[in-house]
């Protein structure tokens, strides 16, 4: 229904017994201290005849005149005036026909609506709260809350009574008389689609009026003609003659209230109309009133202000029941969440409940038939089908996040008519490096969010710490953790405020006008949509809200080096458990790498071992080492190699009581530093198929033994004794620095090799059913030899052990790699001749040959 359709006369031509008088603007019509209209005396049109200065009613004032005719003469010539009928609509009609906030305005064409097979339960439910009080009995509230899914408008975070209901409107029961239903959720979860679905069913039954916000349009953004709107729907849509007659009337009599605040509107246009027609007659009226965007009302104290007027209108004032479609923002949210509306209001929730994934599946499946079917049949009648795949419809799906505006605008970009659908749905599923207009309607939306806050940039940089603080909770990440912890440090909204030297409550507050996108509690924030983290993640589409991770990861990288010494507890704790994750995923710049050059990792490697100094010195030197190559590793990567090349040489060992070291506890623990080291070059996971022996089983299966290593009970390892705060050591506090030892990383090596050398030319393979240890230091002796003797310094002891081993080398390839290994070294250097090194290569391939027949070798090795 048009809401002017009653009024076409109004806008044409004028009865024959009106004259049409030029209009000067509602100023010169219209005096706002008047109570009816001003009749100017039109001027005389003989030439001969000069305006008469003393024109009738020229100086009066304060007339009214209704239902008046009224004569003027002069000279030859008669002029009638006629007071129009209906006065008062006609003059709010011209207020509000620029507005195009009715459901059915051609500013809004095409409206967005439901999918026939769509929203069907929540529809039905909230058609069931509109028929209602269709038996006549006489609601005593009457508004409706319509509300979606959210974490800032979930039922536990409302702290409002929730009413579940089943698919059908089922147990709505006493509910159905509640005057207020509010429908609220996310951006973009279909909203206004089900507002207007819903005003085209009730018009011509329920419906007494609806408008519908819009941020963008100047006319629908503010309230101004929110009251005025109501009151025309009520006069045409109604079918009263007496509520009609009233409003009219009211504005004939005082004119001036079309200027006037929206609370007097109501009282003067709403309140009072209903009060001069007999209650009885409101069981027949329509009672509906539909208020879809009332977040798109600009400023949240309009927003509090429509709510209050139409909450002062409840009771036994009017009939009226309101329908109010919104996000959850914090105004209005919090507005329903207060005590005195709780028990008056009903709410519906746009989430899962109503099979919201399964709709939009239904709705891009009809959409995708179309395409293919109808709009682009010429062009798609090659394409096999179905198409798209469901595995594509399922990926979709997904990518919506339970909005609506998603599937609509893929449907949209996809079926554009000079385009090529299977072409547009590849750019759609390769986004971010598909066409940065794909969704340009749902940017639109989303920056339209982001506007809603004053201070940008501190949104993008909270925005951009909350995404890069959630990249650290990654399991992918859990490496580069400590590896004693069992509880993550607290990463709430207080860190991010600690981090970016915000007051306390100033994240709560920045985000205020997201919550539509964001799932905002007083500990942490969440986002809803995986469509706004791509928004947010493409510059082409975010432009000045693009967030840069790793430039985010570099800057709280540079964040936890400054405050890793010099910050609160809470904050130190992040900074050391997550500094490293930081400085792994962030972007490289010139001011990082430049404090990563000066920053003493000595004290942090000493935190990330603080809780194993107490365990025995083989486990605390395989830690180590292996927290040692996770730091030296993630600074490679921002091409900082001191700590690698200081791993190519060695360590530094103190006693964590000052007590000297002996020689044999060191040569035994250059030994298992090597070892760590290789391990770590390659996971004994990759060598040994049936588990992970720890380093000590590694050594014992070949002999090697290290009984000194049981004499000292505590160690510290460190890569610059200058370095060091020396925490761990009793001595420190007494004043005195504990006694460094240097461990030669190549040494031990060099004796690693020889012994992986030794148990190669162990021939007793009846050993292999004797002992497991044996077994797994075999195993890793052949696949690690060749790499030993790579970083190995070449002496006179190891060449001797290596041309006794040379004919028991597995395969080619470890014969190879040796053979390369001697040739890199000179002649004068070697004392094995290349001659001889080749003629024993060959004899072990003869070896190679023989041994395969020898059941019980190969029994046992291939049972292994």
């Amino acid at each position: 229904m048009d809401p002017g359709s009653s009024s076409e006369a109004w806008r044409g031509d004028r009865s024959a017994r009106q004259l049409q008088s030029r209009r000067r603007g509602p100023e010169e019509d219209w005096d706002h201290g008047r109570t009816g209209r001003q009749v100017r005396p039109r001027q005389l049109e003989s030439a001969n005849q000069r305006p008469a200065p003393q024109a009738i009613f020229a100086n009066s004032h304060h007339n009214s005149f209704f239902g008046s005719t009224i004569n003027v003469a002069g000279g030859d010539q008669t002029n009638t005036f006629v007071e129009d009928s209906e006065a008062g609509l006609k003059l709010l009609y011209q207020t509000i026909a620029h507005v195009g906030a009715f459901h059915d305005s051609e500013t809004r064409y095409p409206p967005p609506k439901c999918h026939p097979l769509t929203r069907t339960a929540v529809l039905s439910d909230i058609s069931s709260w509109i028929r209602g009080a269709e038996a006549g009995t006489e609601a005593e509230i009457p508004v409706h809350w319509l509300y979606g899914p959210g974490g800032a408008g979930r039922n536990e975070e409302l702290e409002i009574p929730v009413h579940s209901y089943g698919p059908g409107g089922a147990g709505r029961g006493a509910e159905a008389e509640i005057p207020v239903h509010w429908l609220y959720g996310p951006a973009g979860a279909g909203k206004s689609a089900i507002a207007q679905t819903l005003a085209e069913r009730e018009q011509r039954n329920h419906l007494a009026a609806s408008f519908f916000f819009s941020r963008s349009d100047p006319s629908r953004n503010n309230p101004k003609s929110l009251i005025l709107i109501i009151s025309y729907c009520l006069a045409i849509w109604c079918r009263n003659t007496q509520l009609r007659a009233a409003i009219d009337n009211a504005v004939k009599t005082h004119p001036a209230i079309l200027g006037c605040a929206i609370e007097q509107q109501f009282q003067e246009l709403v309140v009072k109309p209903f009060g001069a027609i007999p209650k009885k007659s409101w069981e027949t009226l329509p009672r509906v009133v539909i208020i879809d965007g009332l977040d798109e009302c600009l400023g949240s104290d309009s927003q509090q202000r429509v709510l209050n007027t139409l909450f002062g209108g409840l009771g036994n004032r009017t009939p009226l029941r309101f329908l109010i479609a919104s996000r959850p923002e914090p105004v209005i949210r919090d507005f329903f969440g207060q005590l005195p509306h709780r028990g008056i209001t009903t709410r519906t929730d746009l989430s899962d409940d109503y099979s919201t994934s399964r709709d939009i599946e239904v709705y891009l499946r009809d959409g995708f038939k179309a395409i293919v079917e109808e709009s682009h049949s010429d062009v798609m009648a090659h394409i096999t089908l179905p198409w798209p795949p469901i595995g594509v419809i399922d990926d979709l799906v997904q990518r919506a996040s339970g909005q609506f505006i998603y599937a609509s605008t893929v449907l949209k970009y996809v079926g554009e008519e000079y385009s090529l659908p299977v072409e547009r749905l590849e750019l759609v599923l390769g986004l971010p490096l598909g066409d940065p207009d794909a969704f340009s309607e749902l940017d639109v939306l989303y920056r339209q969010i982001l506007l809603s806050n004053r201070n940008k940039a501190r949104v993008i940089k909270i925005l951009g710490t909350m995404l890069v603080i959630e990249d650290t909770r990654s399991e992918q990440w859990v490496k580069l953790e400590p590896p004693w912890t069992t509880l993550r440090p607290d990463q709430g909204t207080d860190i991010v405020e600690q981090l970016l030297l915000l007051p306390t409550g100033a994240v709560t507050v920045s985000l205020r006008g997201m919550h539509s996108v964001l799932q905002i509690d007083s500990r942490s924030v969440k986002f809803r949509h995986k469509s706004f983290l791509d928004f947010l993640f493409d510059a082409r589409r975010s432009g000045e809200y693009f967030i840069d991770k790793a430039l985010f990861h570099e800057q709280l990288a540079r964040a936890c080096m400054k405050i890793i010494n010099d910050s609160s507890h809470s904050l130190r704790s992040y900074a050391e458990f997550n500094c490293l994750k930081h400085i792994h995923l962030a972007k490289s710049t010139t001011d990082l790498v430049t404090e990563l050059r000066c920053f003493n990792f000595c004290d942090t490697i000493e935190w990330y071992l603080r809780q194993l100094s107490y365990r025995a010195p083989p486990v605390y030197v395989s830690q180590f080492i292996s927290i040692f190559q996770r730091f030296a590793k993630v600074l490679e990567s921002h091409q900082i190699k001191t700590l690698s090349d200081s791993l190519q040489l060695g360590i530094y060992v103190a006693d964590t009581d000052r007590r000297e070291l002996s020689k044999e506890f060191l040569s035994e623990l250059e030994v298992l530093s090597a070892l760590a080291v290789d391990c770590h070059c390659a996971p004994p996971h990759t060598i040994f198929t049936w588990g992970d022996p720890g380093n000590l089983d590694v050594l014992a299966g070949s002999g090697c033994t290290i009984p000194f290593l049981s004499t000292v009970t505590k160690i510290f390892l460190c890569l610059d004794p200058r370095l060091h705060s020396h925490s761990h050591s009793t001595a420190s506090s007494s004043g005195s620095n504990p006694i460094w030892y240097f461990i030669d990383f190549k040494r031990g090596r060099n004796r690693l090799a020889k012994h992986c050398l030794r148990t190669i030319r162990l021939q007793d393979h009846t050993r292999w059913n004797l002992s497991s240890s044996f077994k797994r230091s075999y195993i890793y002796a052949q696949s690690r030899m060749s790499e030993l003797l790579h970083h190995s310094p070449l002496d006179v002891e190891l060449q001797h052990e290596l041309k006794k081993t040379v004919p028991y080398l597995n395969g080619t390839k470890e014969l190879h790699k040796v053979l390369l290994w001697l040739q890199a070294f000179p002649d004068d250097q070697r004392d094995i001749p290349m001659e001889v090194a080749i003629q024993d290569s060959e004899w072990s391939q003869l070896v190679m040959q023989t041994w395969p027949s020898t059941p019980d070798f190969w029994e046992a090795f291939t049972g292994f």
